[in-house]
């Protein structure tokens, strides 16, 4: 077998360490070829011109990348990020633990290739692969720290053969193709408006990792969402999950077409008597997000302009990103000199997404400490402008509804900032709902929903709202009936390849080629 020996001990290095996957049955084929006898030097060489480029694609098939062909996709929006991002995500590919098994691999097979036949090793090792269990491979729960350990403790027992696992996706589809949110056709009580922040790239496991998931800016929303699943990994379903929230969730192939005219969530908005509003603090082209929003998510309106908005960091492509306070306070300048009584406002906001840089920054140490200073941006900029709203008396629900999370510490099989994979590390984020103006404003006491929910328990209730005045229950400290029997939604995260479905506080991913298996963060 030769050096080849030294490629199938380094890869079971890789995989008892849970840095790779092990496709066996492929692995030992291979292994098979490359002990083939060569009766001359032809036969040698067209032997190593099969092997090696079978080699180099089962080392990439049996790593925790994405599919090749998701790559091959990739390539056209690849080419628009800008250097120093590309920089940042090739350092990522390397693993030091890694890379260091590998060398030790390497130096043991030099060492002792000369006094033992290291392919018996090779093979055998192959063979027990194939029937011992990779170590640590029991899987957690990503909840939120704050959902109590009686829930996790109290959990059914996980489903996990592939027949059981199918089912209860099929019921899960099934079951969501048939629910619907009706939103009142005109809103009960004094004017007020509607605001929903949508925010790239911020999970509970992100705020963790940074110490952030008990910021005092959280603490400002009345009633805050635990538990609830973004059901997407990507900026472009995300905003087509939130403005279809009216209906169950969609798979996410159904998301690229139309949905039924009563799924979308800003135009029950218009018909309850709410001009819409849709606002960006990017330009919108990267990945086509513009026609997510106005063509998938059923937004009539054109984008109101950010001209004049102050840039505060270079996007991972280059491109502007202009600062939440200004972008937003000079829209509400706006806002106050229109007489319509009823806004509301789909405001989308970028500045947490991976590689950006903030203006005049410099070079952050870590992605970590950038993301982390950003989100301290975001949440000052974000809670000055609450501030601005309350000094204007206008009365205004102001929802916090992040996207997806960043995935900024990576799990055992995906890398830093990839979200090929939608785990609860990156589809459970932090949802909250402050009602600005009268009294809701001197209400200092906070809600937690710890139940699951999805983008259908968010629907049930701003459509409670617009149907009941909800500053006139906030007069009298009743908000708790509006948060009563909101629908529950098995936490069902999906991308364009693979589901991953919580069960028994368990995550258990159905992979691009339809088998499941269990999800492992391997933290």
């Amino acid at each position: 077998m030769g050096f080849w020996s030294a490629y199938f001990i380094a890869k079971l290095v890789l995989y008892a360490t849970g840095h790779l996957n092990l496709h066996v049955a492929l692995n030992l084929a291979l292994a098979a070829l490359v002990s083939l006898p060569a009766a001359n030097a032809r036969l040698r060489l067209a032997r190593s011109m099969l092997a090696v480029p079978l080699g180099v694609m089962l080392l990439y098939y049996d790593s925790w990348l994405p599919p090749f062909r998701r790559l091959l996709v990739s390539i056209p929006a690849l080419s628009g990020f800008s250097l120093p991002y590309m920089l940042q995500l090739a350092v990522r590919f390397i693993d030091l633990k890694a890379l260091l098994g590998v060398l030790i691999a390497i130096g043991a097979y030099m060492l002792l290739s000369r006094k033992l036949r290291l392919g018996t090793f090779a093979f055998v090792g192959l063979l027990l692969a194939a029937v011992l269990p990779l170590p640590g491979t029991t899987a957690t729960s990503h909840s939120d720290p704050r959902a109590s350990t009686a829930q996790a403790a109290g959990a059914a027992a996980p489903v996990t053969s592939d027949a059981q696992l199918d089912a209860l996706l099929k019921n899960f589809r099934s079951g969501e193709a048939n629910r619907r949110i009706e939103l009142p056709t005109s809103a009960g009580g004094e004017p007020y408006d509607i605001i929903l922040i949508h925010v790239c790239s911020l999970a509970w496991d992100d705020l963790r990792f940074v110490g952030m998931q008990d910021d005092a800016f959280l603490r400002r929303f009345n009633m805050l969402f635990t538990r609830f699943s973004s059901a997407a990994s990507y900026s472009g379903p995300a905003a087509i999950r939130l403005l279809r929230a009216n209906c169950g969730q969609q798979p996410h192939r159904d998301l690229y077409s139309p949905a039924a005219p009563d799924c979308y969530l800003l135009a029950g908005f218009e018909h309850a008597g709410f001009e819409p509003h849709w606002l960006m603090n990017h330009d919108g082209h990267f990945g086509d997000f513009y026609s997510d929003v106005r063509v998938r998510g059923g937004v009539g309106a054109a984008p109101d302009s950010n001209d004049g908005a102050a840039i505060m960091q270079d996007a991972f492509d280059g491109t502007p990103v202009y600062g939440d306070y200004s972008v937003l306070s000079r829209w509400w300048a706006g806002r106050l000199k229109n007489p319509v009584e009823r806004q509301v406002l789909y405001y989308n906001t970028i500045s947490l997404h991976d590689g950006n840089r903030v203006k005049g920054g410099g070079a952050s140490s870590s992605a970590k400490e950038s993301y982390r200073i950003r989100t301290q941006m975001l949440f000052r900029d974000l809670g000055r402008f609450m501030d601005l709203i309350g000094a204007s008396h206008r009365r205004v629900v102001f929802v916090l509804i992040p996207e997806h999370g960043a995935e900024l510490q990576g799990e055992r099989r995906q890398l830093q900032g990839l979200r090929e994979v939608p785990s609860l590390a990156i589809t459970q984020v932090p949802v909250g709902v402050a009602l600005i103006g009268g009294a809701a404003q001197d209400d200092k006491g906070q809600h937690s929903i710890d139940a699951p929910v999805s983008y259908l328990a968010l629907a049930e209730l701003l459509a409670r709202m617009v149907a009941n005045d909800p500053f006139a229950a906030a007069a009298d400290k009743g908000r708790q009936p509006w948060l009563q029997k909101l629908p529950e939604t098995l936490s069902v995260g999906e991308s364009e390849n693979t589901v991953i479905l919580e069960t028994g506080g368990t995550q258990q991913m159905q992979n691009p080629d339809r088998h499941w298996e269990s999800w492992d963060p391997g933290r």
